[in-house]
C-alpha cells in the first residue's frame, strides 16, 4: 500500500469541500490528478454513492473508476486492472484539534499479480511522490485566508 499524510489547519468539511469540487482542481492542483468528472449528469460529486462511475484523468492516463465511498470522512474509487494491477483510492479526512484542522491521508492499495512492483520502494516511490504534491496544493487551497 502507498500513503501519505499531510496536517492541514483548515477544518474537515472545508477540506471536503475541496476535495469533492472536481471542477475547481485546475485553479489549485495542475501536476498529477488533472481531473475527476461524474459520469452521470443527475449526480454531484457530493451525492456520489457507491457503484457510481466518474471519470479520472492522472497524468493524461484516462479510466473510468467506480465509486467505493463517500462519506464525510472517505472518499474512494476503484480503479481498473491495469497490466493486472487494480488500485482503491482513497482519500481520508478525519478531524484533528476538536476539529479546528484536518489530518488528510490518501492510500493507494494495489491488488494483483504484478503489485509488487508498485511497492513504495520500486515503482509506488513515484505514486507517493505525487500524492505528497497533491497535499501540498490542497494544503495551500484549503488555508488560503
Amino acid at each position: 500500500m502507498i500513503t501519505s499524510t499531510i496536517e492541514i489547519a483548515a477544518p474537515p468539511a472545508k477540506v471536503r469541500d475541496i476535495l469533492l469540487n472536481f471542477s475547481a482542481y485546475p485553479e489549485w492542483h495542475t501536476e498529477w490528478l488533472k481531473e475527476i468528472k461524474v459520469q452521470d449528469s443527475k449526480k454531484t460529486p457530493q451525492t456520489l454513492s457507491d457503484g457510481d462511475k466518474i471519470q479520472v484523468n492522472i497524468e493524461n492516463f484516462k479510466f473510468v473508476a467506480d465509486v467505493k465511498e463517500n462519506t464525510e470522512n472517505i472518499f474512494s474509487w476503484q480503479g481498473p486492472p491495469v497490466f493486472t494491477i487494480a488500485g482503491l483510492h482513497k482519500f481520508h479526512i478525519e478531524p484533528a484539534d476538536d476539529g479546528a484542522s484536518t489530518v488528510f491521508t490518501q492510500t493507494e492499495d494495489l491488488k494483483g499479480l504484478l503489485a509488487f512492483i508498485m511497492s513504495p520502494s520500486l515503482l509506488g516511490k513515484k505514486m507517493a511522490a505525487h500524492f505528497d504534491i497533491f497535499h501540498r496544493d490542497l494544503k495551500a487551497r484549503a488555508e488560503q485566508a
